[in-house]
């Protein structure tokens, strides 16, 4: 009777719940959902939205901030069942902001202001029938405070046991006004974190690219020191020499090793690089209301990001190839041939022989005596929202105008170097190419820098939205309600590279980067129905039209439907489900990025005609005398397509929520997600474990059609070839690589089904406090994709095109509050799966089946409330100091582990105190 007294006094308030345009009263809906509250937050000592982010079970494989070492301008981003984070919609309070500009990637986590945010609400289920096309895996919602009233002040530090990594953060909010009684609120915060580099010399794990346990020599070929071809005094020639192979590669300067020839050195380019670059994050959140009267308010909006990162890694490979001439003033008197080398006439060496160099030297150098390369990278976010809210007639309405404009930079390093300022002084000799450096040298070295701009980018977006929900009828067993709007966007986007990346001009980058511009509107119209079926059965109908009608000429449009269902028999148990289809758009990027030739592969591979399974063949032009060719990164022609098709989605789910007693609920939830059409760009991974398949992507040149370098010999340039000049498909043993073809098409497909799990136990102790346990965890059933004309590939378990799909992924936390203290302990898991094979290098220290451990780390948390406004937190993340899993994955530059799912980090304490004013 009490319980019903209160309820007249104070009805349960009807709210906004992601995934949903109609208000509600119920706590669980049809679709389901994770909410991290604003404790929650800050239990997991995370700082930023990446970080929040990789600790959901339900997210796995989303970009990270140690993957712009050697490859920039790449964002942080969620990805929701593994899917791909193009599938994941990302919005602040409900709406979207713009796109990352670089590429073709979704939101920005590291554009989200962590500092103001109250809580996160990620729909494990399909939303394009409510927010658009692209939430076809789910939704993460970052919601601001609101109505927040007082002021406090917090800082953050941390500190990594094996060094490097350290983090500080400072943070103020805000809050003044109550909506209630004054009829206003303003909320100010800002936000300015600093991420120390962590060097990979910093960890004996991942320091060095040769791992012997895991059949790795991750080295390349192009050194400081090269590996030469000349010509002696008596008139026989070396192929591939280098001078220091004799003294077994010993020269820790240029990270010289031995590789698998005995004339060669490789350097170990590991040794120069980053494992999580340095970074700084600012922003500044600003929210007013305005209460016009009891049903009505307008609010406003405005945030600004800055993010800034400075990542480093290898010294430049000079890939063109470098002749170094006889009149040079650093050409070697003499030249040691290493004991063991085996002449042109077979005559294996007994001993080291020291020959007498002539004529002009050729080789592929690094410019290690300049350092290694940098590249700074400066993305800032700006968005401004105005809207109105309230009940006019009846009809709850919320309408908004917003602007939102992601910009980025990236700019020239230390060690970066142009091509046509190099190649003359290599040429003419002023450069040592034999070794250190001397003041005159290096001083001509560094007037080949590049400075100022590599590239830049901005994407924005102007969106109106509206919409309308009421009751509109009371019916036998509930309202019948109902919503509609509408939403209209421009999208618009840029990049400019600079005239030395658009020609390709930088040494040891990708060859030609070119510019992407285009627009495009979008125009939408949803609605939704809420209705009571029968007793505690309600059904849910959306469906939305999406229009794109893009610049350069091309449109498309598409219903998403979706329908969901409610049942609960008894208030202890809850059934849902609900199916629905949708679409996606291709990218602007995707569709107008224009072909650029004289790219690289991002991994080593080899050739699988002129170098299979890493071993050099025998042909009348000698493998690797015009480039580059065995377990190298070698060159890729990559571009858009205008003509792409929209990707379609279908999927459903099924689940329950109980709660048998007042300690113990839970929920359990089966989905299952298929995407057709989707747009990928061709794997390098797919065409080079499957070249016969593959075979139209593999071009090759005559080498009688190149031109002719100063001493008579042919001259590849990968930047000059192309389709009208190439030849498709051949598998002429005589003929080098031009480039592998990867293209954007419409030749894939994605599936994806499991079991999302929910435990959560609550009970209070007398004389003790507060307890509580929480499980929440992901299974995957099935997982994988399947290319055009092929049989489909399961990743699940296992490292295959688009990375592994680990079939487990849990978080068990367990909370005590105890009078002024909180504990808490968490255990981070995620389950093993089969290592990435490069199937070049299967041998007996290189088996082709290698299985990756399971991931498992503790984080504990104190946190102590001494007086009425003072919190003082202390922490560990990674109690036991765990490494990451050692992994041979080499897509990267980072070697022993995978940056994307292991965290070299290690054992880290910190600390937060936070002081409210009042």
């Amino acid at each position: 009777m009490a319980q019903t007294q209160d309820t007249q006094q104070a009805p349960i308030a009807r709210v906004e719940i992601t995934g949903s345009a109609i208000k509600r009263t119920e706590s669980e809906t049809a679709l389901p959902i994770t909410v991290l509250t604003h404790a929650d937050l800050e239990r997991t000592g995370a700082t930023t939205a990446q970080d929040l982010v990789n600790l959901i079970p339900s997210n796995f494989g989303g970009g990270v901030l140690a993957q712009n070492v050697g490859s920039t301008g790449n964002p942080s981003t969620a990805n929701l069942r593994g899917l791909g984070a193009q599938y994941t919609l990302v919005l602040l309070n409900g709406r979207r902001v713009a796109n990352y500009a670089f590429g073709s990637n979704p939101v920005d986590l590291n554009s989200i202001p962590m500092s103001a945010i109250e809580r996160v609400e990620v729909l494990r289920d399909g939303a394009s029938a409510i927010y658009g096309a692209d939430a076809v895996a789910g939704v993460i919602n970052f919601i601001l405070r609101k109505d927040y009233q007082g002021a406090e002040l917090s800082a953050y530090d941390s500190k990594v046991q094996q060094k490097g990594g350290n983090t500080r953060s400072f943070n103020f909010t805000g809050g003044y006004g109550d909506l209630a009684t004054q009829n206003f609120n303003v909320l100010l915060s800002a936000n300015h974190e600093v991420d120390d580099a962590l060097k990979s010399t910093q960890r004996s794990f991942a320091k060095t690219g040769v791992r012997p346990d895991l059949g790795l020599i991750k080295n390349s070929p192009r050194n400081g020191i090269p590996n030469f071809n000349f010509t002696d005094s008596n008139g026989n020639q070396y192929t591939n020499v280098n001078p220091y192979r004799y003294k077994n590669c010993d020269n820790a300067a240029f990270a010289l090793i031995p590789i698998g020839s005995p004339t060669k050195c490789g350097t170990d380019y590991v040794r120069f690089i980053d494992l999580i670059p340095k970074a700084k994050h600012d922003n500044i959140v600003a929210r007013g209301v305005l209460q016009l009267n009891d049903d009505n308010e307008v609010y406003v909006e405005a945030t600004h990001t800055r993010d800034e990162t400075t990542a480093h890694y290898s010294p430049a490979p000079y890939t063109k190839p470098m002749i170094y001439p006889a009149s040079g003033r650093f050409y070697p008197k003499s030249f040691t041939l290493p004991k063991g080398m085996t002449l042109s006439n077979g005559t294996v060496l007994t001993a080291d022989t020291v020959v007498t160099p002539v004529g002009p030297m050729s080789g592929t150098w690094r410019t290690v005596a300049g350092g290694g390369r940098a590249d700074l990278t400066n993305v800032t976010n700006n968005r401004f929202l105005v809207g109105t809210k309230g009940t006019i007639a009846g009809w709850d309405y919320d309408a908004a105008l917003s602007y939102s404009k992601n910009k980025g930079e990236i700019l020239f390093g230390d060690g970066q170097y142009s091509y046509a300022k190099l190649t003359p002084l290599i040429a003419s000799g002023a450069i040592n190419v034999f070794g250190d450096q001397d003041a005159d040298s290096l001083a001509a070295l560094q007037s080949a820098r590049l400075t100022g701009m590599e590239n830049s980018a901005t994407s924005t977006a102007k969106e109106f939205d509206a919409r309308l929900s009421k009751e509109l009828m009371q019916m036998q067993y509930g309202s019948l309600g109902f919503a509609v709007g509408i939403d209209m966007r421009r999208e618009q986007l840029e990049q400019i590279s600079s005239d030395v990346m658009a020609s390709g001009d930088q040494v040891g980058g990708n060859g030609p980067v070119p510019g992407v511009s285009g627009g495009r509107k979008v125009y939408s119209a949803y609605s939704e129905l809420s209705v009571p079926l029968y007793q505690h059965l309600d059904l849910d109908l959306a469906a939305r039209y999406d229009k794109y009608k893009n610049d350069f000429g091309t449109s498309f449009s598409q219903v998403s439907p979706k329908a969901s269902l409610r049942y609960q028999p008894i208030k202890e148990l809850m059934m849902r489900s609900s199916v629905a289809k949708g679409f996606r758009a291709p990218t602007l990027y995707q569709n107008l990025l224009p072909y650029a030739y004289g790219q690289n592969t991002n991994g080593s591979f080899s050739d699988p005609v002129r170098c299979p399974g890493g071993t050099p063949i025998a042909s009348v032009n000698p493998v690797g005398a015009l480039e580059d060719e065995c377990n190298v990164q070698l060159s890729a022609a990559r571009g858009g397509n205008p003509n792409l098709d929209p990707e379609k989605s279908k999927q459903f789910s099924l689940g329950m929520v109980f709660q048998p007693t007042q300690s113990i609920s839970g929920s359990l939830d089966y989905w299952n997600i298929k995407i057709d059409h989707s747009i990928v760009q061709t794997s390098e991974i797919g065409v080079f474990d499957n070249p016969t398949l593959y075979q139209n992507n593999y071009w090759r040149v005559d080498p009688k059609t190149l031109p002719l370098d100063s001493t008579g010999k042919p001259f590849l340039d990968p930047t000059t070839l192309n389709k009208s000049n190439s030849i498709q498909g051949s598998t002429n043993k005589d003929f080098p690589l031009a480039f592998i073809d990867l293209p954007y098409a419409n030749s894939s497909r994605f599936f994806a089904s499991g079991l999302d799990l929910n435990l959560n136990y609550k009970r209070k102790i007398d004389g003790v406090g507060s307890f509580g346990v929480n499980l929440d965890g992901t299974y995957y059933l099935t997982h994988g994709y399947q290319y055009t004309g092929v049989g489909s590939v399961s990743d699940l378990g296992k490292y295959k095109d688009f990375g592994a799909t680990p079939r487990w992924r849990h978080i068990l936390t367990f909370t005590l509050k105890t009078g002024p203290v909180v504990l808490s302990l968490t255990h981070n898991y995620t389950e093993g799966y089969q290592d990435y094979t490069n199937a070049d290098l299967i041998g007996p220290d290189y088996p082709a089946e290698r299985r990756v451990s399971s991931n498992s780390t503790f984080d504990t948390q104190a946190v102590w409330t001494p007086i009425k406004n003072v919190d003082l937190a202390l922490g560990i993340k990674n109690l036991t100091n765990q490494e990451p899993p050692s992994s041979r994955n080499d897509q990267g530059f980072q070697t022993g582990y995978d940056p994307q799912y292991g965290n070299p980090l290690g054992r880290v304490f910190y600390a937060r105190a936070k002081y409210k004013f009042w």
